[in-house]
């Protein structure tokens, strides 16, 4: 079976976004195992107006270690670390924005707010959420926004340095395929991850690389594929997006 990183999986228990118990987070982690997935990045949502930075890492860590006890032994995919942060004016009012990147990364991933459209506030606040975190955004499920952002907003984004994820289920879904495999096939996205929050879910990873495979060309579909660990291993923007 292909090896997968997922870079975008909520798989700490206790978090508000994800499983509440380490007896679910292991199911997920199971499920993940069996899809093929040999590294996941956990990446809780934090929400800035509604809590501290430091809060919020002193929760994550303890999620952590209590997730790390409950694998055990166990053969499961590793979990690296990472966070899914709001973009609003809170946020950089955080301190050291470098405190959520992933791992020991150049790279943090960002949720713009639902329904969010592209305009020039929003951009403002993007430009100085880069210049002050010094990380590469990567804009996670971009396809929860197909309604609201245009393609040129897209490359708009592109252009002020972000990078941009789509989910799974942006891709399995019929109304959202298209857009998404555009977007993929034209470097304006650059991931694929299952955003997976709940063990009654599927992550359908597998699914949505196939849709991938054959919808794309082989060199393209690998370089889909490969940028998830380029990522991990702190490569370059430009290896991931050229």
């Amino acid at each position: 079976m292909n090896k997968y990183i997922d870079i975008h999986a909520h798989v700490l228990p206790g978090m508000g976004c994800g499983p509440e118990t380490a007896a679910e987070s292991l199911a997920m982690l199971r499920t993940l195992h069996d899809h093929g997935v040999k590294t996941v990045i956990a990446t809780p949502f934090f929400n800035p107006e509604t809590e501290t930075a430091d809060a919020f890492l002193a929760r994550r860590e303890i999620a952590y270690a209590r997730l790390r006890q409950a694998m055990g032994e166990e053969t499961l995919p590793h979990v690296a670390l990472g966070a899914e942060v709001l973009l609003c004016p809170a946020v950089l009012e955080c301190g050291r924005i470098d405190r959520f990147r992933v791992e020991r990364t150049g790279y943090v991933l960002v949720c713009l707010p639902r329904g969010q459209v592209i305009d020039p506030a929003l951009m403002t606040l993007f430009d100085h959420f880069h210049v002050a975190s010094g990380l590469v955004p990567v804009l996670t499920d971009i396809d929860r926004y197909f309604n609201t952002i245009q393609v040129e907003d897209m490359f708009a984004l592109n252009r002020a340095g972000a990078l941009l994820q789509v989910s799974c289920a942006g891709i399995m879904a019929h109304d959202t395929r298209k857009y998404a495999l555009y977007l993929l096939g034209n470097h304006i996205a650059q991931f694929v991850s299952s955003g997976y929050v709940s063990p009654q879910d599927s992550p359908r990873l597998v699914e949505a690389m196939r849709v991938l495979k054959r919808s794309l060309p082989l060199v393209k579909y690998k370089r889909i594929k490969n940028n998830a660990g380029m990522l991990l291993s702190n490569a370059a923007v430009s290896e991931l997006v050229n």
